[in-house]
Formats: structure tokens, sequence, C-alpha cells
């Protein structure tokens, strides 16, 4: 079997698979070899002269998930990587990037409450938000504490607007 860490990542690209095939965006997931910071690219596609195509616009996503996120009535609070958070940071300061949001799926803390299915239904508990990663660099050696508005969902609808946002080089909010 494999690490439960390892289970949590794979939920956390299940959710995210059906969040883009819903919206009708193309998505990329990294090859698990190959991780270096970035998990997975959402492409917009157009339809152009009578067919579909990818328009150019993406957007980059670090994927996590947890049973470890704190959630009140208006925040997630993660604590994130070090790493990883300095990583978002830095590229959010460079120009002419690729934006790149994180995305954090909240797991119950039971296990076997994480996935439901019957004949009718497929049922994974919780949700993902999505977020920037923006401002200082952390001079924390293990992890920088994060908060994440409750209202930042990552829904079909969200993710739409969010590649929609990219493509007229607005902020991503």
């Amino acid at each position: 079997m494999i690490t439960t860490q390892h289970i949590e990542e794979d939920l956390s690209r299940a959710y995210v698979q059906a969040i883009a095939a819903r919206a009708g965006i193309n998505l990329a997931l990294r090859e698990r070899s190959h991780d270096y910071g970035i998990d997975g690219t959402f492409h917009q596609v157009s339809y152009r002269d009578g067919g579909r195509e990818e328009s150019g616009f993406s957007l980059d996503f670090q994927l996590k998930a947890s049973i470890n996120a704190a959630v009140n009535e208006q925040h997630v609070i993660y604590d994130l990587d070090a790493k990883t958070f300095n990583s978002l940071v830095e590229r959010a300061a460079r120009k002419h990037t690729c934006p790149a949001i994180l995305i954090l799926l909240v797991l119950p803390q039971d296990s076997a409450d994480w996935l439901a299915l019957s004949e009718e239904q497929l049922v994974l508990k919780r949700c993902c938000y999505w977020t920037t990663i923006t401002g200082a660099l952390t001079s924390n050696a293990a992890s920088k504490s994060i908060r994440i508005s409750r209202s930042h969902q990552l829904t079909p609808e969200k993710l739409t607007s969010l590649i929609g946002t990219v493509a007229i080089g607005g902020p991503l909010q």
C-alpha cells in the first residue's frame, strides 16, 4: 500500500482533475519524478475557426493536501513548508512569468471519511482552496503559516474566472 501522504496527494490530483474537466479547461499534471515546485498547469481552451485549441493563456499551480489545516469562520490556516512559500513568493515577484497559485485540499482527520462511493455518486469529502503567495520571503526554516479566505474555494466557476483573469492580464483575487 502507498503512504498516507501519497494517498492525500492522489486525492488532491483527482479533485483538481474533476474541477478542470467540469470547467472545460485543459489540465496538464506534472510527472511525480520531476516536481520542481509546480504540480500542474491549467490551459484555457478557445473556440476558433470551427474547432477548439489552447488559447496560449495558462495558470500554474502547486498542490498540497492536509488533514492538519485549521478552518474557522473566515479562513483556512495552514503551515506551508518554507521552501514552497519562498518559491511561490519569488515567482510572483518576477515579471512576465506564468502566474502560479497554491491549491490546498483540506481533508477530514479520519481517513475513513475522505471518500464515499455508491452506484449513485462518488463523494470526495471537504474541498480545495486556492490562493496566491506574495510578499516578503520567510526566514523560517521549517514552515510559514498562511491564511486562505474560505471564499477562495476552487470550483469550476472560479477556475474559469481565474483563467479568464490571466487572459486579460488582471490580478488573481
